[in-house]
């Protein structure tokens, strides 16, 4: 299989396909994107080779959201364990998925959130805050007063123990019939000053999450814009499977299990060198959540929900290069119940499903500030693979899917990274996210039988660090 590495300084490019096969360099690189030239796998096309010294984005992290509208109930202690501790044990049924971020979406009430509760219990175990303000449409006859709003809500998250980290300004814009050049306009000329006048300086920026991920353009002319593209740290977009027609796109072709096969869609050239975050995704589609075809009626199986759900990261990260994800909520939503919405990470009662621990096989390991290397990312049928580094100290992750109902023997060869072995940890019907056996790595390679349907983590104890490779803009 032919493959091209192409590398840049200083900006994201743009690839038409991830490599199926990752190249083997000996000098460090700044930015890479992979083109395959031909889609179909050679009967050597089967070992996965990580590159430590080919880097993609950086990762921001994994998360979730709590929705003032959705009538969740607030976790406890042992429940917030669950999905924002990295220690091992923390919950009842397997292990707990350490979470990053939590995204809550604003009531529209000021001095007021019902999450509260649970926001404080995730700030407390590390978690960052996402803030999504809803409302009105923004015009320039509100502009000044929702300013004014969204400095009084940080305030107020922030005088009861939630530093807010980013904020989203508009939630769906085509919802509200909110226009991109409004956006460009609020932000350069009333959110940001208002924000410095408060000594909200640290705040960081994130648009349009916009409902079609990017069908519409809603960030060009803020990314045109030197006034307003500067306080933008982050892009971002609600990815499909809430509906049909442009809301069933996202950043990628190829639907897998359930589910149709969406148009694929990329992220406007002009928000190139953004992060691109995927903030809202679930299988639970508006009302009571009963359009069977999206997923939307609760599963908390290993197959085909959660399977399907770890080929939609794996492609979220590897044809989008993006930099978060977040499922759409915590908990199911309570309003319709757990038999009617597959909109949540657990049931109504807050017990984890399957795709609850199959996210943390990313989430758990792989952390903000890590990055993505490069691995053959489809070495046989079925089975789907990225990879990980936390450039520091060498330490890295692979992740393994395989679709197949059987179990596939893979050959793994390490180009750049060193240990002398591998924990495995794994998600299938069976297990939710407990560690295996550990693996040794002889000559810079291992062979492992992936499980039947499963997802499995290759953890590196750490080490030091590899040889220098330069992490790209994402």
């Amino acid at each position: 299989m032919a493959v091209i590495m192409l590398c840049v300084r200083g900006q994201r490019v743009l690839s038409l396909k991830r490599a199926v096969l990752a190249l083997s360099i000996a000098f460090p690189i700044v930015a890479c994107s992979r083109i395959t030239l031909t889609p179909t796998l050679t009967p050597q096309g089967k070992t996965v080779t990580v590159n430590g010294k080919a880097t993609y984005q950086t990762i921001s992290g994994w998360g979730a959201s709590t929705g003032y509208n959705e009538q969740n109930n607030n976790l406890n202690a042992a429940q917030a364990d669950c999905f924002f501790s990295t220690s091992n044990g923390s919950c009842a049924t397997g292990s707990s998925i350490g979470l990053e971020w939590i995204r809550i979406q604003d009531n529209a009430t000021p001095n007021s959130a019902p999450d509260l509760p649970t926001l404080q219990l995730a700030v407390a175990r590390g978690a960052q805050v996402l803030l999504g303000f809803n409302g009105p449409p923004l015009d320039s006859g509100s502009y000044a007063g929702q300013a004014s709003y969204m400095v009084g809500k940080i305030q107020y998250f922030q005088s009861n123990g939630v530093p807010i980290s980013y904020i989203a300004v508009i939630n769906e814009p085509q919802d509200t019939g909110t226009t991109a050049a409004a956006i460009d306009t609020f932000v350069a000329s009333y959110l940001h000053p208002a924000l410095v006048s408060a000594g909200l300086t640290s705040i960081q920026i994130t648009l349009p999450e916009s409902a079609d991920w990017f069908v519409t353009d809603y960030v060009t002319p803020c990314m045109e814009d030197a006034n307003c593209t500067s306080y933008i740290s982050a892009v971002s977009g609600h990815e499909g499977f809430y509906g049909q027609g442009s809301e069933g796109a996202d950043g990628f072709a190829g639907g897998w299990g359930c589910c149709v096969d969406f148009a694929a869609v990329p992220v406007p050239s002009s928000a190139a060198g953004k992060p691109v975050w995927q903030t809202e995704i679930s299988g639970g589609a508006s009302g009571p959540c009963s359009v069977d075809s999206y997923l939307a009626n609760f599963d908390s199986s290993m197959t085909p929900d959660a399977i399907t759900w770890a080929y939609n990261i794996h492609m979220f990260l590897t044809e989008v290069s993006g930099s978060a994800w977040f499922y759409w909520n915590l908990t199911a939503e309570t309003v319709n119940g757990p038999t009617a919405c597959n909109d949540g990470l657990t049931d109504q009662s807050n017990d984890p499903t399957k795709r609850f621990y199959v996210i943390g096989n990313w989430s758990r390991f792989v952390r903000s500030g890590w990055v993505e290397i490069a691995a053959t990312a489809n070495p046989q049928s079925g089975v789907y693979v990225t990879a990980f580094m936390n450039q520091p100290n060498g330490a890295f992750a692979i992740v393994a899917i395989n679709q197949n109902t059987s179990s596939i023997s893979q050959i793994f060869t390490l180009s750049g990274l060193s240990t002398s072995s591998l924990t495995p940890w794994i998600t299938s019907s069976s297990l939710n996210l407990i560690p295996q056996s550990t693996v040794s790595v002889i000559g810079s390679n291992f062979t492992y039988t992936l499980p039947a349907q499963s997802v499995t983590t290759f953890v590196s104890p750490g080490g030091s660090s590899p040889a220098s490779s330069s992490r790209p803009a994402s």
